[in-house]
């Protein structure tokens, strides 16, 4: 008889709320290992979940909207008869350094479920998916930090299936409270308003990563003194370059590429804007990679995924990864090591317009690169005017690091790198 094996969730990334947005196969449905299963959506992108081994689906114990955790059983599949037993085995939904109670976290429902062996893990799933209960839904773990938090559990809401309460909800529910008990004076508010007083108005629930944008940006401009430093870089070179390498290689590069790879290579020597703050504020910490992150305007939103090491790419290399990142953002595929690790981040208005703006922080960085539209000038060289293409660059820096005459200097040694031609030539590929 064909085996059948429940599937756990795997390490998807340390987030605080996920969420099932999309299941992909239906009961009955061969599948590969490689094929997905279901689409799991965090604060920051979507991310496709295998079922890891070959086999027929027999069940997906998880649905549409539910919140899940590491860890977590989400496939019951049965076997191809020549697959070997696969490397996930059931774990428990939550960690427990006990390892006696381990198996009650998978198994309890709440505090009067049934005790049942290890044979029937299986049925155990389906209970918990299908079990309704007035009750307070937490397994002995999570019940054990809230009695050492002092945390009532009934006014904890559960972001697991059917609401049950993990451990990451306390941890949210704690740091709530702190947050709100802060004494600087600073609160995430908004006025309320009756809006429909004055006529007809119509409210959308913002997306998540509207929300975390929202959270991200109000915290980064309370917590961080900005300060932007704006300037003109002349072009006019970079792009004559950029069009006769563009023929030349029967190519279209973005003079994005040429920007990133100028700026990666200034943060080699100016090491201050490539580092972060310690979370005590006691140190400085200088990083020995430069990754750049690169803001993508999505129909969901604002998006930073990061280029690795852009100072060791070729512009031809940067330029295609840009475009695979972009593509990948619009899909809602990023994966989290793109969107974790940036050390500088670069925004780009260049293709839309506008000439200059206050462009925010993403912590823990300390600075952040605006680009406007490009713009022609009338310049006087050797007593003679010339058109030239001015590039605005809209420089924010925390001043906590960074301080004017350091920002300026950056700005300078840019602006000399993006009409180093022969620099850009070589680094083309």
């Amino acid at each position: 008889m064909p085996e059948v094996k429940t599937i756990n969730l795997p390490d998807f990334g340390d987030f605080d709320e996920v969420e099932v947005i999309e299941i992909c196969v239906k009961t009955g449905q061969k599948v590969n290992s490689e094929e997905p299963i279901l689409v799991l959506e965090t604060d920051k992108a979507a991310m496709e979940i295998p079922s890891s081994v070959d086999g027929t689906v027999k069940e997906v114990l998880l649905n549409t909207g539910d919140k899940v955790a590491i860890g977590m059983p989400f496939l019951d599949i049965e076997l191809a008869d020549e697959i070997d037993e696969p490397v996930t085995t059931k774990q428990p939904i939550e960690e427990n350094d006990n390892k006696e109670t381990k198996i009650d976290e998978v198994k309890a429902v709440d505090e009067n479920a049934t005790k049942i062996n290890s044979s029937n893990v299986t049925q155990t799933n389906t209970q918990l998916n299908n079990h309704r209960s007035s009750k307070v839904h937490s397994g002995p773990a999570t019940r054990k930090l809230a009695r050492e938090f002092g945390i009532d559990l009934s006014k904890v809401k559960g972001s697991g299936p059917k609401n049950r309460i993990l451990k990451e909800d306390l941890h949210e529910y704690v740091k709530n409270i702190l947050s709100f008990s802060d004494h600087s004076g600073f609160k995430n508010t908004q006025p309320a308003i009756d809006f429909a007083k004055w006529g007809d108005i119509t409210k959308e629930e913002l997306t998540k990563f509207q929300k975390t944008s929202v959270s991200n940006l109000h915290s980064s401009w309370i917590n961080i003194p900005h300060v932007t430093q704006h300037d003109d870089a002349n072009i006019t070179n970079l792009l004559k370059l950029r069009n006769k390498l563009n023929k030349k290689n029967k190519c279209k590069i973005s003079p994005l590429a040429y920007v990133i790879k100028s700026t990666a290579e200034v943060l080699i020597d100016y090491r201050d804007m490539n580092s972060s703050l310690s979370s005590d504020l006691n140190s400085i910490i200088y990083k020995d990679y430069i990754n750049i992150g690169i803001a993508i305007d999505t129909s969901y939103g604002l998006i930073v995924p990061n280029i690795k090491n852009a100072n060791k790419k070729s512009i031809f290399e940067i330029s295609e990864e840009v475009k695979e990142l972009a593509s990948l953002a619009n899909k809602r595929r990023l994966k989290n090591d793109q969107l974790v690790g940036a050390t500088f981040t670069i925004s780009s208005l260049s293709g839309i317009g506008g000439k200059y703006f206050t462009p925010i922080i993403n912590p823990p960085e300390v600075g952040i690169l605006g680009l406007s539209k490009t713009y022609d000038s009338l310049q006087l060289d050797n007593l003679k005017l010339q058109t030239t293409n001015q590039l605005p660059l809209s420089l924010s820096y925390d001043h906590r690091v960074i301080n004017g005459v350091y920002a300026i200097k950056f700005l300078n040694e840019l602006n000399k790198q993006l009409n180093d031609i022969n620099f850009l030539e070589s680094s083309f590929k």
